[in-house]
């Protein structure tokens, strides 16, 4: 009985008419004759069909369909077996076309989602982006529409962002951002914005990051569950954004949200207690930040420059505003201690609120004294009114429910 490669010469040296119905007859019979999980045979005889069906001797027409019918009748052979075997036969295909490239651009990037798709499942994030990657998408041989050039800018995005790569993530969401005004698709829209939010997360711009958030959790097509977690996203960076004038605002508008005052998610993940200390401006106690950390990923726990955490800094600022609204003077080692930094440390923070508009103050360094300036009593009696009012909403709640 012939072998499986001598029977490919012969098909190939066959009638030209004659010859696609041939190595789809060769291959019907590899793939129903093979084992599972297949053996070296079977994938040696795979391997050696792969190679038959892309030699010019064939015909650019007749071996794209045999690509195309390959790819087909693979995928659907492959569901139940072993992710390596499978990734080494699409290896081995991108291996093989690599030289003719032009030639199998529509197969090429086929098979490369295919791969970029197990990698994935198997979270090697950077491998599957840079797969991704590999898909000409600015060929002059093949018309690619925008939406299918904005789905893998925006995979590639996201798969980067998992590996925290936020620079190279938002390179690809910059290509996605001249061709997004040109899609009407509302997953493609979605994805995004939830992109835009991910990349100012990781860039430490929360306060852009929480406004992305916040935007996407009123968005009704998506699951509840998804808007959830966004509103989630954006209390979590609205708590580690630079305290000043701004971020006070964004805590408002979350904190009078009644969706993170009603539901039990904000209750158990414990943001919505930060968010009311935070809002209210009291002071944030170690227990209370360290309840908060559990819930952080490890961008957002990054280490800066000057020793400190993100999340340390976030609550030393601010601290250092509810200070503000308790002393009307207090000397730098005094406000060390009830930052829990240093005296040199609890002077450079006030220093840089005061400089950047966050902080309204005038420091005394002979007398080692920090001034707070008055006008705060009436932004702080206004946060108790509002306390006050949403007391009131949910003891008539209650009451009705009764």
């Amino acid at each position: 009985m012939a072998t499986v490669n001598e029977r490919l010469v012969a098909a190939s040296n066959g009638a030209q008419k004659d010859r696609a119905a041939l190595f789809n007859q060769i291959l019907l019979e590899i793939l129903s004759s093979a084992s599972k999980p297949p053996n070296d045979a079977t994938v040696k005889n795979i391997k050696e069909y792969l190679t038959h069906s892309i030699q010019e001797s064939l015909g650019l027409v007749v071996s794209r369909q045999l690509l195309n019918d390959f790819i087909t009748a693979f995928d659907d052979w492959s569901k139940d077996v072993d992710s390596e075997v499978v990734q080494d036969i699409w290896s081995f295909l991108l291996e093989k076309t690599q030289s003719r490239v032009a030639a199998f651009e529509e197969q090429i990037s086929l098979v490369r989602e295919k791969l970029a798709a197990i990698l994935e499942n198997d979270e090697n994030w950077t491998e599957a982006a840079k797969i991704l990657q590999g898909i000409p998408l600015d060929s002059g041989h093949r018309t690619i529409s925008d939406d299918y050039k904005l789905r893998i800018y925006l995979h590639i995005a996201r798969l980067l962002l998992e590996d925290e790569d936020a620079t190279m993530a938002e390179t690809y969401l910059s290509r996605a951002s001249l061709l997004i005004p040109t899609t009407k698709e509302l997953v493609i829209q979605l994805q995004y914005k939830f992109a835009q939010g991910r990349i100012a997360d990781y860039k430490r711009q929360f306060l852009v990051a929480a406004a992305k958030y916040n935007e996407l959790s009123y968005v009704v097509e998506m699951a509840d569950s998804e808007r959830v977690a966004c509103l989630v996203n954006a209390v979590t960076c609205a708590v580690l954004a630079s305290a000043g004038p701004q971020r006070s605002r964004m805590l408002a508008t979350l904190y009078k949200d009644e969706r993170v005052r009603e539901r039990q998610e904000f209750k158990d993940v414990g943001v919505y207690a930060i968010l009311e200390k935070v809002f209210l401006e009291r002071v944030l106690r170690k227990h209370e930040v360290e309840e908060f950390a559990k819930s952080l990923k490890s961008h957002q726990m990054a280490r800066l420059g000057d020793g400190t955490t993100v999340l340390e800094r976030a609550v030393i600022e601010h601290n250092l505003l509810s200070a503000s609204r308790l002393y009307n003077n207090i000397r730098f080692d005094e406000l060390g201690a009830l930052l829990g930094i240093g005296e040199e440390q609890a002077e450079g923070v006030a220093v840089r609120m005061v400089g950047e508009g966050r902080l309204v103050a005038s420091i005394d360094q002979i007398e080692r004294l920090i001034y707070f300036r008055v006008g705060k009593v009436g932004v702080s009696w206004d946060h108790q009114i509002v306390s006050l009012c949403h007391h009131v909403d949910a003891i008539i709640d209650s009451v009705q429910l009764k």
